[in-house]
């Protein structure tokens, strides 16, 4: 059969067309495909654990919940130690936010007096700041306890999907098998194992990195003498799985926080802290602990996070990179979509051509 031959302006418009109606589709279906994404991601993690019990002569479906039970556990366990934490801290938010803006006033008067700028319109943006950063806090540990309900349905439906995926992930290959012709099966093969190695390695290797960080953090904080130090270092590891953007947020937050409740000085100390923690993650922990098999470049990286915030707020962020590493793999495997896939991987290093030494003249 004759391919169909469009000129450049018509592909351009369909290709435009294409990505419209995927930003709306996952736009407006935001509240199955985020709980779906989350619970596929759970699940290729699960996975191995839920193979191990079923060689063990576990049913499928009591492997599955198992495996799930196991992860819910684990999940909780983190979840109340951080509960924990914050009781101290959202009791006090009144009294740190008076406390704030007082330490921002020495802070102000000692610039007055060294650099001379205007002292009042300095307080007025100073205050403004420390209003807007822990009014922000306020506000946002207000709505996330009216809305827990909802938080706890979209927890709900996150388990129900990873049980399902792992009941029924065998019936699930064999549908998208069955999708395409049997010359395209290898290809397709490939893709899912491809997949489910790339996104087992990448989460994996996130979880063990968020512990070392959030132990190094806590450790150091803690030496420090900082107030809510176990809190800020696991809050500042969590934020540090959005790449790029993290690493500014727990740094103000964290920052914001310490001058609160100490002295200048101490939210410097945190400051520098947080930024030596991240070169050594950044440079040492993320290379031999994630590995280098998600090979995005930088911009995609940033542009994804930004479009997964514009799209699906704070949990898009923490789903970009796993997403875009998919749609890579897919781009890889379908030659039409090639050069998108050279759009969002790192450019490769020319492998250098070892040229042999030219012989020498007889003498």
């Amino acid at each position: 059969m004759n391919e169909l031959k469009l000129p450049f302006y018509a592909k351009l418009a369909l290709t435009l067309l294409s990505l419209v109606l995927i930003v709306i589709i996952v736009r407006t279906g935001s509240e199955v495909i985020i709980p779906l994404i989350f619970a596929f991601l759970i699940s290729i993690m699960l996975l191995p654990l839920a193979n191990l019990l079923e060689k063990w002569h576990f049913p499928r479906g009591l492997a599955a919940i198992t495996s799930l039970l196991v992860f819910i556990i684990l999940f909780l366990s983190v979840l109340m130690l951080l509960i924990k934490q914050m009781e101290s801290f959202i009791t006090d938010l009144p009294q740190l936010q008076h406390k704030l803006v007082i330490t921002l006033n020495s802070i102000q008067a000692w610039v007055n007096e060294k650099f001379h700028i205007n002292s009042n319109m300095q307080m007025s943006y100073l205050e403004k700041l420390a209003m807007g950063t822990l009014g922000t806090a306020t506000s946002f540990v207000s709505t996330t306890l009216l809305s827990v309900s909802s938080m706890v349905i979209f927890i709900v439906f996150i388990l129900l999907y990873t049980f399902f995926i792992l009941l029924y992930r065998r019936m699930l290959v064999k549908f998208l098998i069955s999708l395409f012709d049997a010359k395209h099966r290898e290809t397709l093969m490939g893709v899912v194992e491809r997949t489910r190695s790339i996104i087992k390695s990448y989460v994996g290797g996130l979880m063990i990195e968020m512990v070392v960080v959030a132990i190094l953090n806590c450790i150091i904080f803690s030496i420090l003498g900082i107030k809510y130090a176990i809190l800020l270092g696991m809050m500042s590891a969590i934020f540090n799985l959005i790449p790029y953007i993290g690493i500014f947020v727990a740094l103000l937050l964290c920052t914001v926080v310490t001058l609160a409740t100490s002295v200048p000085l101490a939210g410097l100390q945190v400051a520098i802290s947080l930024f030596l923690v991240h070169l050594v993650d950044s440079n040492i922990l993320f290379p031999s602990i994630v590995g280098s098999k998600v090979k995005i470049n930088a911009l995609a990286t940033i542009v994804g996070v930004i479009l997964g915030n514009m799209l699906w707020g704070i949990p898009g962020m923490f789903l970009a990179i796993p997403v875009i590493a998919i749609v890579k793999i897919l781009c890889e495997s379908v030659d039409s979509m090639h050069p998108w896939a050279i759009l969002l991987g790192v450019e490769e290093k020319p492998k250098k051509i070892k040229v042999p030494p030219a012989p020498k003249a007889e003498e």
